[in-house]
């Protein structure tokens, strides 16, 4: 099984320089944990994750600010800039193990530099039971 069967195609995104506001509506509206990071050409630059933001110092103060657009926080400064991710192409089982030995949710999807898709811990189910007996 590869990778690009179950994975998410064109997920949501945001660039590095959007203003924190955005994600705070991603997150709201679309139900998300993770959001790939691009950059102008669609390049995968980094992830941000719904951990990301309880992660940061004063997360709250700095969310606060950010919904009222009175500050300049973008998703750069918050956002995990080094990013693991696999190819359409790459084994399901593969990717899975690397998702638990790196105790994350969900991997980008890139091919060449672009974002192509995101498999997340719920695809992984998905194909498991798409795929077990009985």
């Amino acid at each position: 099984m590869l990778v690009r069967e179950y994975m998410t195609k064109d997920p949501v995104a945001v660039r590095a320089s959007d203003p924190l506001s955005r994600v705070g509506e991603v997150f709201d509206v679309q139900k998300f944990r993770h959001l790939p990071v691009v950059d102008d050409s669609g390049s995968l630059v980094g992830i941000l994750s719904d951990r990301d933001l309880r992660n940061i110092t004063a997360a709250m103060e700095i969310l606060e600010q950010s919904l009222s657009h009175s500050t300049g926080v973008r998703v750069a400064d918050v956002m995990t800039s080094t990013v693991t991710s696999v190819a359409p192409d790459a084994n399901l089982k593969e990717a899975a193990k690397i998702m638990a030995d790196l105790k994350i949710g969900a991997l980008p999807v890139v091919e060449g530099q672009k974002l192509a898709g995101i498999l997340s811990y719920t695809d992984i189910l998905r194909a498991f039971v798409a795929t077990a007996p009985g």
